[in-house]
């Protein structure tokens, strides 16, 4: 079957399954906006048919260049858009005019009001920096900043009007007939590493645990209902490391992980080791339990190996129903010159990326509308 047959059916299925007059499935939150609603249930078709493609920072920024309208490292390469665009809400936190990797809060809203209306989906993340000691997520050196904000904590009220702010930033995502954006929130990821200050090292189970509930509570009574919640770890060894920290299913929509490796042989091999586990993980439990599986993030940096792509990642992914994978960020700094996950256009492994998302089964922004 050709793509193009391939898409024809796509389009048809999520047409079908997002006209049902009630929701095959629900987002945890019961108040969730009837778009959240629509997008949780196009995500679960799109799951059922291909992977989508997502990258981080796709529009506002990619190798060698910075806020060009139009443009993406993906278009320049394959002449569409990413389906999944990732953006990063560390500093909304601080009140500040843009985040940690420079991109202004008020192009990240112009960029998601922009992907809405093309008909693709937004994620974000939060590095938020170290409340008690003012530095970044990485100063992860301590092991009572998470117990510090919870409920009775010294920064407890200090980290509320955090929450306040990210609050206020979901809530300013509307399109043109006010209508809030549904998007995806992957928070306090990679936890099951230690570089993060809400990492395994810094704080109990329960600890995390408190803070991913507290954090969904406060957002919800603040009126914000247009937020599909993803948990994404980083890669585990066993199931029950997966679920040491998970905060229930009442409080997860989405099933992640993440996930990096380099060309060194060794690194490869485990890369697709981890890969194939995890995901025979989140997509088990995604199934039994009414959930989406996703790679939340994953990608080589640099692409030395010129058949990533295609010898390494597919042949793992296609064997499973996740709705997308999204590859880290293309940074424009020029003391980062080799801090990227996609191609760009000229670059050694191109060519493999066009026959990676050629395949019928891996799908860009205008395969799904």
């Amino acid at each position: 079957m050709d793509k193009n047959m391939y898409i024809l059916l796509v389009l048809l299925f999520i047409i079908v399954s997002c006209t049902l007059s009630e929701p095959s499935y629900n987002p945890i939150d019961k108040k969730a906006t009837k778009e959240t609603k629509q997008l949780y249930n196009r995500l679960v078709a799109i799951r059922d048919i291909g992977i989508m493609v997502g990258h981080q920072d796709a529009l506002a920024y990619g190798h060698n260049w910075y806020k060009e309208k139009d443009r993406s490292d993906v278009k320049d390469v394959v002449g569409d858009y990413p389906a999944v665009i990732g953006w990063e809400l560390g500093h909304i936190e601080l009140d500040a005019e843009f985040n940690l990797d420079s991109v202004y809060f008020t192009d990240i809203r112009k960029y998601i009001k922009e992907t809405q209306e093309r008909g693709g989906i937004t994620t974000v993340s939060w590095h938020g920096d170290n409340i008690a000691t003012g530095n970044t997520s990485w100063d992860c050196n301590q092991d009572t900043i998470v117990s510090s904000v919870l409920p009775n904590g010294i920064h407890h009220n200090e980290y509320l009007t955090w929450l306040n702010r990210l609050g206020d930033f979901f809530l300013s995502l509307k399109d043109e007939s006010g209508n809030f954006i549904p998007i995806v929130f992957r928070m306090y990821h990679e936890h099951t590493g230690g570089w993060f200050w809400w990492g395994n090292k810094q704080c109990s189970p329960a600890e995390y645990k408190s803070l991913w509930i507290m954090t969904v509570d406060f957002l919800r009574e603040k009126g914000v209902h247009n937020l599909i919640y993803a948990y994404s770890p980083a890669t585990v060894k066993s199931e029950e490391e997966f679920f040491k920290r998970y905060p229930g299913d009442d409080y997860v929509d989405i099933l992640g992980y993440d996930c990096y490796t380099t060309n060194v042989p060794s690194v490869l091999e485990q890369y697709r080791k981890d890969m194939d586990f995890n995901l025979s993980i989140i997509t088990r439990y995604a199934q039994k339990s009414d959930k989406i599986a996703i790679i939340g993030e994953t990608g080589m940096e640099s692409i030395p190996n010129t058949s990533f792509f295609t010898d390494e990642l597919y042949p793992i992914i296609s064997k499973y129903n996740i709705a997308w994978v999204l590859f880290w960020r293309n940074a424009w700094e020029v003391d980062k010159p080799h801090h990227y996950y996609i191609p760009y256009k000229g670059h050694k492994s191109s060519s493999d990326f066009m026959k990676f998302t050629s395949e019928p089964n891996i799908l860009m922004n205008n395969d799904i509308n």
